[in-house]
């Protein structure tokens, strides 16, 4: 795979790392799989922890079979403010200290009944090399839990590539009463908008007391021209929105970070954050 260079102003941070359950030199995962201490060092050159910790069958085999020898990940971190009363989300870039450091303002609720809240988040995408595909992964993750609960939208438009289809999949983690559980999307089910140049999923988000989120999706390309591009993005709804408008886009560099292109009366709906891009 050809070098990578990474355009990344976006959000996010990790979950907190449940204990784990090991037998000899292998992991446990939640789902009662045995991983290697080799597969799981590999596994987290793409994925975090608690992503290992509830995968399943059918996506171990997926990350068993990829090539982990040229893997390239980048992160950042960015501190969100939405005003309900103006209607807008500013945004800071924060260092990794000062992430891990954030202490979230818990949502307040103003005279006009609307949650305002300030948040940490961070975003990471990371890239692995292959003969034929590229294997993508986005994932963002909260530090704090955000105050409005609805369809957020997270995912990746490419220029130059070809997306194999039946490879796009997406999943929510969270934790409640101090288990990690998680929520699948497949590639063929409801919640997907699959287009030539990328695909989208909108995760509802859970509305329990959960500690922690974290939503990834991932895919397989292969490059069509000598310098294809990469465009992660993820939209969080600071007002409710239905499942049928989160999906109301289109993808394209004009959309919100550079991938989602709503009509306007919808975008106005989402904090509009900045997205991130890899060339290759």
């Amino acid at each position: 795979m050809k070098n990578v260079k990474y355009i990344l102003l976006a959000f996010v941070g990790l979950l907190t790392i449940l204990p784990i359950k090991t037998f000899a030199e292998s992991i446990i995962n939640n789902n009662g799989i045995e991983i290697s201490e080799e597969e799981y060092n590999n596994f987290l050159k793409a994925y975090t922890p608690e992503y290992i910790m509830v995968m399943d069958e059918e996506k171990y085999e997926k990350l068993k079979s990829l090539d982990y020898s040229n893997v390239e990940i980048k992160e950042t971190y960015v501190e969100s403010i939405y005003n309900p009363n103006l209607g807008i989300t500013t945004e800071r870039e924060m260092t990794e200290e000062e992430y891990e450091n954030y202490n979230p303002i818990m949502p307040i609720l103003d005279s006009k009944g609307a949650y305002g809240e300030t948040s940490a988040k961070k975003i990471s995408m990371a890239i692995l090399g292959g003969s034929t595909y590229n294997h993508i992964t986005l994932t963002a993750t909260w530090k704090g839990i955000p105050a409005t609960r609805s369809f957020d939208v997270i995912g990746i438009r490419g220029y130059g590539v070809t997306f194999r289809n039946g490879s796009q999949n997406g999943e929510q983690v969270y934790k409640l009463n101090g288990e990690i559980k998680a929520v699948d999307y497949v590639w063929n089910g409801t919640n997907i908008q699959r287009h030539d140049n990328g695909f989208g999923i909108s995760m509802n988000i859970v509305n329990d007391s959960i500690t922690a989120l974290q939503l990834t999706v991932d895919c397989d390309v292969t490059p069509t021209i000598s310098a294809p591009s990469l465009y992660g993005s993820y939209q969080h709804a600071v007002k409710s929105v239905s499942l049928a408008d989160s999906q109301n886009y289109t993808l394209g560099i004009s959309g919100l970070g550079r991938v989602f292109v709503y009509p306007y009366s919808i975008s106005q709906k989402y904090d509009g954050m900045t997205g991130l891009q890899i060339q290759y």
